[in-house]
């Protein structure tokens, strides 16, 4: 019952989308490119789903080009 009364004061969804936006925002920069060429792929690495995060930029008018991973750790902030 506590679980879910701190469930209902915590806002997983804006806790999450700033999290995301602001680490999008950070690869951005640090790439020096704009939001329309950047993308992050979230890819299932085994029968568990556990996942790798990879970083890519796509310039207008060309294929994508992998940049590096990106940790869980590193998007968290931790």
């Amino acid at each position: 019952m506590f679980s879910s009364l701190m469930g209902g004061l915590v806002d997983k969804e804006k806790i999450t989308h700033d999290t995301i936006q602001g680490t999008l925002e950070d690869l951005a920069e640090e790439l020096g490119c704009s939001h329309t060429e950047l993308f992050v792929m979230i890819k299932p690495t085994d029968a568990e789903f556990n996942m790798k995060f990879y970083v890519y930029r796509s310039p207008e008018n060309a294929a994508p080009k992998f940049v590096r991973e990106i940790s869980l750790k590193e998007i968290l902030g931790e």
